[in-house]
């Protein structure tokens, strides 16, 4: 019989009540064997990262602790499915889905937003969807299975903060070639790449801070509409200019939930073209920071990803 290893990360799914709330905590196979009477149709085997994560608390670092468990395990199970919180959810799961190409098994990410054994949770459907996934023999690459839908990894974004329908693709689905690479694991960087949320007065000062930081190697920023930040009667243009002097790499993507980056279609984008900023396309902010730490884990120069930034290596743009 096929098996399946079913990975806890952390999260709600598997989460329960401490003093100061919802904690993490291990034991988790006992509890759903226990709890949810359906798996007993399903050969698996569960094992619990370890220490468990809040996916609040998630850094970069932990695609790795998720990948090696994974490519270790790789040729004693016929799919993965990954346990994580929602919060990040979009984040691991993209991260997976560029780390992982090539993979000959499948990896289902999932979770649920509330925990196992509380009344109404969507712990135990999500579960078992994700194991019918895996275990279909058309399931390729990494997929997000949660609330009914079966998503493509690194295409997610999470819209909804309660409701079981949690996660969609607001750019669609982008078909592409598993089999194009190997699976790696890789040493990812915290503090290399900053996400940027553009407002309204936005001050230099919130470029100038992150330079701060000397593992700093890119800026990702979510600007207005088709990519445009403020320049009249602001500073912030001056900070992005001592950015892009000190090799920072920028990237320009639009904050909007659906839609892409068309950079220099007004005045206001007009300053992130002279400064070499590449358009996120139609990428989701999740997978173009999972990128960027993707190829800047593999060695990759600012040149370098300027070239492979366009291309896309597993469906993330279309």
């Amino acid at each position: 019989m096929n098996k399946v290893l079913i990975l806890n990360t952390g999260g709600t799914f598997g989460m329960v009540q401490g003093d100061a709330g919802l904690t993490p905590a291990a034991d988790l196979e006992s509890r759903l064997r226990e709890q949810v009477s359906q798996l007993e149709h399903h050969s698996f085997d569960l094992i619990d990262l370890n220490p468990l994560i809040d996916s609040s608390d998630l850094r970069v670092e932990d695609w790795s602790r998720i990948c090696e468990m994974i490519l270790n395990a790789q040729h004693s199970y016929t799919g993965f499915v990954v346990i994580h919180g929602t919060d990040t959810l979009a984040y691991t799961a993209s991260a997976l889905s560029f780390a992982l190409r090539g993979l000959s098994q499948p990896v289902v990410v999932t979770g649920s937003q509330y925990p196992l054994g509380v009344e109404g949770s969507d712990a135990p459907t999500n579960l078992l969807d994700s194991l019918n996934l895996v275990a279909q023999p058309n399931t390729v690459g990494v997929r997000v299975c949660f609330g009914g839908l079966n998503l493509q990894a690194n295409r997610v974004r999470k819209v909804d903060a309660q409701d079981y329908v949690a996660f969609q693709m607001p750019n669609g689905e982008v078909s592409y070639n598993n089999e194009v690479a190997q699976p790696v694991n890789l040493n990812y960087q915290t503090g290399a790449v900053a996400l940027i949320l553009v407002y309204p007065g936005i001050s230099a000062a919130v470029i100038d801070g992150v330079l701060q930081d000397d593992r700093l190697r890119a800026i990702i920023l979510l600007s207005f509409g088709s990519g445009n930040i403020p320049t009249a009667g602001s500073d912030f243009g001056e900070a992005l200019k001592r950015a892009h002097a000190t090799g920072v790499l920028l990237v320009n993507m639009t904050q909007c939930l659906k839609g892409r980056v068309i950079q220099g279609a007004y005045e206001t984008g007009a300053l992130l073209a002279e400064l070499g900023a590449l358009p996120g396309f139609d990428m989701t902010p999740e997978a173009a920071f999972a990128k960027l730490h993707y190829l800047f884990a593999k060695g990759a120069d600012k040149k370098a990803i300027e070239a492979q930034w366009q291309q896309s290596l597993c469906g993330e743009l279309s």
